[in-house]
């Protein structure tokens, strides 16, 4: 196997570590390293070992010992800091995820995402971890977006957990949202208006814009199902006249 076709197999498995210590809180090199000498946690994680991986400046996948590590100390640090750990996959989960990436390199396949669906997708992914981030940092209205995400992706728990959240940082509309009669409903309203939002943005933003009406549409939302089927009918990449008329402004009670 080559060196550039080992290059080119690792940068889905490294998004996923950055995704998941995003989603832990961000926690620093530092903290990963005094994190990983606890019992039962396989390897120290060095700073330096930690930084070359998320940097891309190894070329080989990093051995398991060190990923069971960095998975632990991401689930101790969101303990730690309060942030929900359902969400982060388990070990066995990251040792399946792992052998898979293994299996890429031996096999010589290429990019996971390489494609415009598989790259939407990692860009959904990663605007789902900066708001765990963003939230966990004390920002309202990313904890008011992850009530909204969670409620309309059937994790009850998870929306209880921030629409609280959301509620303690002073969101003015997260108590209105928590005792609204017709909940997923009014979720489906104000994804497909942040949907408009996204897309009134331009292009750049339109992976997430799609991503918000898939999440009103997949709850019966008409004009989020009218507007991907207008968005799946346009080449990737192209230019679209902005929508109009939102019904509903993003973060409006």
């Amino acid at each position: 196997m080559t060196d550039t076709l080992r290059a080119r197999s690792n940068p889905a498995f490294i998004a996923a570590l950055i995704e998941l210590r995003e989603s832990a809180g961000q926690p620093s090199y530092s903290q990963m390293q005094r994190l990983s000498r606890a019992p039962g946690v396989p390897k120290e994680l060095p700073t330096s070992t930690v930084s070359d991986i998320l940097n891309g400046k190894r070329e080989r996948l990093p051995d398991w010992g060190l990923v069971a590590s960095f998975v632990m100390v991401c689930h101790r640090h969101a303990e730690l800091t309060g942030l929900p750990t359902n969400a982060l996959g388990t070990v066995e989960q990251w040792q399946a995820r792992w052998r898979a990436a293994r299996n890429e390199h031996a096999t010589g396949s290429y990019d996971l995402y390489r494609t415009p669906a598989d790259e939407a997708e990692r860009r959904t992914t990663r605007t789902v971890a900066r708001l765990v981030r963003l939230a966990g940092d004390g920002d309202a209205e990313s904890a008011y977006r992850l009530a909204i995400i969670n409620l309309l992706t059937g994790d009850s728990a998870g929306a209880r957990y921030w629409v609280h959240a959301a509620s303690r940082q002073r969101h003015p509309d997260a108590q209105s949202f928590a005792a609204h009669p017709h909940p997923i409903e009014h979720a489906a309203n104000l994804s497909f208006a942040y949907g408009q939002a996204y897309e009134q943005e331009g292009p750049a933003k339109l992976d997430i814009a799609r991503f918000y009406y898939r999440l009103a549409a997949d709850h019966g939302h008409p004009r989020a199902t009218e507007r991907l089927r207008t968005l799946r009918a346009v080449p990737f990449g192209k230019l679209l006249p902005a929508p109009v008329g939102t019904e509903l402004r993003p973060g409006a009670g």
